[in-house]
């Protein structure tokens, strides 16, 4: 492997590692370290997943009590009918109105419970 590197990547030939080649061209020494960089990619591929899960918003799952916190009907609290998100917007049943009406995503917020 560190035949194919250029003479001043020679030294940190342990950063690459070629994925491509004949694995029967391999010593006992290189295909443990292959396995271990494999295993290496797997476990950050897989902490780059969970990081994005813990990021992840919640959906707007209809049912969701949620505020308003502006535009026309800013201070008033609505229940999710169902969620737009091509559109960034929800299909509110809003408390006093008679029909359902599509808010801005932007104009959303949770609805805290204070104790």
């Amino acid at each position: 492997m560190q035949k194919d590197l250029p003479p001043d990547e020679q030294d940190s030939a342990a950063a690459h590692i070629d994925l491509t080649a004949d694995l029967s061209e391999f010593s006992a020494e290189e295909l443990e370290q292959r396995r271990r960089s494999l295993l290496s990619m797997l476990a950050t591929n897989e902490a780059r997943k969970q990081q994005v899960q813990r990021n992840r918003l919640p959906a707007l799952t209809p049912g969701l009590v949620i505020a308003i916190k502006g535009g026309p009907y800013r201070n008033r609290k609505a229940s999710v009918k169902d969620a737009d998100y091509i559109h960034s917007r929800a299909l509110l049943h809003i408390d006093g109105e008679s029909e359902a009406q599509w808010v801005e995503f932007s104009l959303l917020a949770p609805v805290i419970d204070t104790p």
